[in-house]
């Protein structure tokens, strides 16, 4: 199957810079982009969400961009830019019965009304379950992913009120002291469990699910995580498992890097060239 590398180098959904000099750090690396969707900055006006309307804009194109790659039988390979992009990649398929894998050092589960810092990065995985602001759910329509067929892999900064939220829509996840403690092995385990429990799979990787000793390009870093062996392991898992239908690498941060980073996207995308 054909790859659609499509770009989306956005960091309003952030408010940190950043993340919009991804997309032009990676090609400086040789990495070539079938399409790349850039951010029309929008007239905002002062309400609950940062920079809604120019999200607003951009997700709709960029949703547009996959679910193209998805009609032309390809597969979509978004990269990033910050996580805010994934309401896009997620609901320009068909979620009737695919699952999400979220390698992440956050639950991205607040709304507009638990959320503090009201940035969207913190919610596409609300967003796609179908919770949230009325205009960004409108990105998703009627084509939400049940709780039941996600896992959240690496999690270790929640908020108090989002990890409320979470609990109460009943998603599983497992944290990166839960890995630390009973060992990387165990968790492989019950990612492969889950994932044999879905037909179809979308996996969204953050950048910021590795610790940042190792990976120190993200915006929002949290302590420790994620190795690079152990990520590229979860992420070739999925492929090996299941059928993954679309894939997004967020949250690269050229500012904060020392090329450890980078190289892992580029790892990455390899890894998925191999699979596909």
């Amino acid at each position: 199957m054909k790859i659609r590398r499509i770009g989306a180098p956005v960091h309003e959904g952030c408010d940190l810079p950043g993340a919009e000099l991804a997309i032009k750090a990676l090609q400086e690396k040789g990495l070539h982009f079938d399409s790349i969707v850039e951010v029309v900055q929008q007239d905002e006006t002062v309400g609950e969400i940062l920079h809604l309307n120019t999200l607003l804009d951009f997700l709709a194109r960029l949703k547009q961009e996959v679910k193209s790659a998805h009609e032309s039988n390809e597969f979509p390979l978004v990269f990033g830019g910050d996580h805010s992009l994934a309401i896009a990649s997620i609901s320009a398929g068909n979620n009737a019965n695919r699952g999400i894998l979220w390698i992440d050092a956050h639950g991205d589960c607040n709304t507009h009304l638990s959320s503090v810092s009201k940035r969207i990065h913190g919610m596409p995985l609300a967003i796609v379950q179908g919770h949230g602001h009325p205009k960004l759910l409108d990105v998703a329509r009627d084509n939400i992913v049940h709780a039941s067929h996600i896992l959240l892999v690496g999690i270790r900064s929640l908020d108090e009120e989002e990890e409320i939220l979470m609990k109460s829509w009943g998603l599983h996840w497992i944290t990166q002291t839960e890995i630390d403690t009973e060992g990387f092995a165990h968790a492989y385990k019950k990612v492969e469990d889950f994932l044999k429990t879905v037909t179809d799979l979308h996996v969204s990787f953050d950048c910021d699910s590795m610790d940042p000793k190792l990976c120190p390009g993200v915006s929002t870093p949290a302590s420790s995580g994620l190795t690079q062996r152990e990520a590229l392991d979860l992420v070739a898992l999925a492929f090996e498992t299941t059928h993954v239908s679309s894939m997004d690498i967020v949250e690269l941060n050229p500012l904060h890097d020392n090329g450890k980073t980078i190289e892992l996207v580029l790892e990455m995308d390899r890894l998925v060239h191999t699979k596909k």
